[in-house]
Parts: C-alpha cells; sequence; structure tokens
C-alpha cells in the first residue's frame, strides 16, 4: 500500500481539538492500515517522528429518515502522539 493513500483525511472535532493540545493528532486512516503504515506515513508525509499511534474501528451507525432505515459506514480511525515540542503544521491555526 502507497504511504499516501494510508491517511485519508485528519479529523477536525471537539475531542480532537482538546487532545491536540497534549499533542495528539486523530486522522481517518484506510481500513487496511495498522500501526507501523500510519507510523511509517507520518515520518515520511509530515517529518515528524510519532511517539506512540492508538487505532480503533468505529462501528457503523443506525440512521432513520421518512423512507425507511439505513447505516452510515463505519471508519478506522488513528490517533497518533507526537513527542517533544513536534507539531504537525497542517493543524496549526484551524
Amino acid at each position: 500500500m502507497n504511504l499516501y493513500d494510508v491517511l485519508k483525511r485528519p479529523l477536525i472535532t471537539e475531542k480532537a481539538e482538546l487532545l491536540r493540545e497534549q499533542g495528539c493528532y486523530a486522522f481517518e486512516v484506510d481500513k487496511r492500515a495498522n500501526k507501523i503504515l500510519v507510523a511509517s506515513a507520518i515520518e515520511q508525509i509530515y517529518n515528524v517522528k510519532p511517539a506512540k499511534v492508538n487505532i480503533l474501528n468505529t462501528r457503523a451507525r443506525k440512521k432513520v429518515n421518512r423512507y425507511g432505515a439505513g447505516y452510515r459506514p463505519g471508519f478506522k480511525k488513528a490517533y497518533v502522539y507526537l513527542s517533544g515540542n513536534d507539531t504537525i503544521e497542517l493543524f496549526e491555526g484551524v
């Protein structure tokens, strides 16, 4: 898998903003990605060394509208902890 395909998008949520103050960044990642791939993708793309990577799968959520019920798709997300004073410039000023 190409390392640029591992990271899909950064997650900008209230929880992610609170964690960012502690040096943790949240990303939506590919379903086939593991911790090693995510860490190497962060190193190559943003030129920072992650101290720790946590990955979790979010489950599909039920959505009901007037036409019936369905499911919103689940996805995999990664929490990347950086060591020291490292930052990712993508999130600065957001």
